[in-house]
């Protein structure tokens, strides 16, 4: 395993702005499941040290936005290593790319290689296009325009209406009828 070398020393921002930077940075990489604490720190570190950078050169926003913009960024130069044979768009790379690594089972047999500069390991490559090829459909945006519910009984009940609507007798008989029934369960319970 190679040695972590990652200096970090911001020159802009607060111990407990860098503090919940890096939080939040050991949270997103937890829910990667990237169990392997060494190379969850070196990422973290790393993700922290260019955030420290960006925000040294514009302090405008919280530490933590650089951190996790840097992280994602660095995610997806990784992704796009991996599947730059595969034409999907930028999305498409990010969406499939992590359920490729959870399908490949990298969490568990790559964790080492998970965002790695150096150059992965030809079977992870493998194993990662294979479980996006063959899952289906691509990922892709898609946008919902909201409907009316049908319920299957609507349709016959709206006729129904409109049928009794026009013919007025018969909301009387089935009032009637209703009353008749009401009436005879009441005498029904009382005798």
């Amino acid at each position: 395993m190679d040695a972590v070398d990652v200096k970090f020393a911001p020159a802009t921002g607060t111990d407990q702005e860098w503090n919940e930077a890096y939080g939040r940075l050991a949270d997103y990489f937890r829910a990667y499941r990237l169990h392997n604490r060494l190379r969850r720190t070196e990422l973290v570190l790393e993700a922290l040290r260019r955030a420290a950078e960006t925000h040294g050169k514009d302090p405008s926003k919280k530490p933590v936005f650089y951190a996790l913009e840097h992280a994602r960024a660095m995610q997806r130069e990784w992704l796009n290593g991996i599947y730059s044979n595969l034409s999907m768009t930028g999305p498409q790379v990010e969406a499939s790319g992590r359920l490729g690594f959870y399908l490949a089972g990298g969490p568990t047999r790559w964790p080492q290689h998970f965002m790695s500069t150096k150059e992965c390991p030809p079977e992870m490559v493998e194993a990662m296009q294979l479980a996006i090829r063959t899952s289906g459909p691509r990922l892709q945006i898609s946008k919902m325009t909201p409907r009316s519910m049908d319920l299957g009984l609507t349709h016959t009940v709206e006729d129904a209406v409109d049928r009794f609507g026009k013919q007025p007798w018969a909301r009387y008989v089935i009032l009637a009828v209703f009353v008749v029934a009401v009436v005879g369960y009441v005498y029904h319970l009382l005798r």
